[in-house]
């Protein structure tokens, strides 16, 4: 019987991935394995460039974003009563995903873009998450809520980005 996936090694994990991507018709673009849990760059069976994380590959996911119809076209900060700041994208209607957060607290939309061009939210977003770790911020929950404190560094990455400014008149 195999062994759980958390228990394998990385070089099973490796060739669970490998294999699974023949199975989907991708090419594994990434030079050397990163890991489970970073995203490897990957060319989708429809010639997308892809970049899944191969532990959520093994956990059912798909690998492109594009083929399963995640535009992932919207930006969006949102925060409670200035404790903590969240930014996040999403696809298509942003509504059903900023209810969730106002649900949960975070009731107030400090910056949401929306139709944004492919692959600018999710650059953004990667950006700002560099940037906070390049600070040493560290998330108060999951990997997008951060201290209040972090505000102004989230907005000025947003605010400053080529597409946000091209698309502000």
């Amino acid at each position: 019987m195999p062994r759980p996936s958390s228990r394998r090694s990385p070089r099973e994990l490796e060739a669970a991935f490998r294999a699974r991507l023949v199975e989907l018709g991708a090419t594994l673009l990434e030079p050397v394995w990163l890991g489970a849990n970073v995203p490897h760059l990957v060319r989708c069976a429809a010639g997308h460039e892809c970049r899944p994380r191969p532990g959520n590959v093994r956990d059912g996911d798909g690998i492109c974003r594009a083929c399963a119809g995640k535009a992932w076209d919207v930006l969006y900060v949102v925060t409670d009563d200035l404790d903590m700041v969240k930014f996040g994208i999403t696809s298509g209607d942003p509504h059903p995903r900023l209810r969730a957060h106002e649900r949960d607290g975070l009731d107030q939309v400090v910056r949401l873009f929306t139709c944004l061009p492919d692959g600018a939210a999710y650059e953004i977003e990667r950006n700002i998450l560099s940037a906070l770790q390049d600070a040493r911020e560290k998330p108060v929950r999951g990997r997008e809520y951060f201290p209040a404190r972090v505000l102004p560094l989230v907005l000025d990455l947003i605010d400053h980005h080529p597409t946000i400014r091209a698309a502000r008149p």
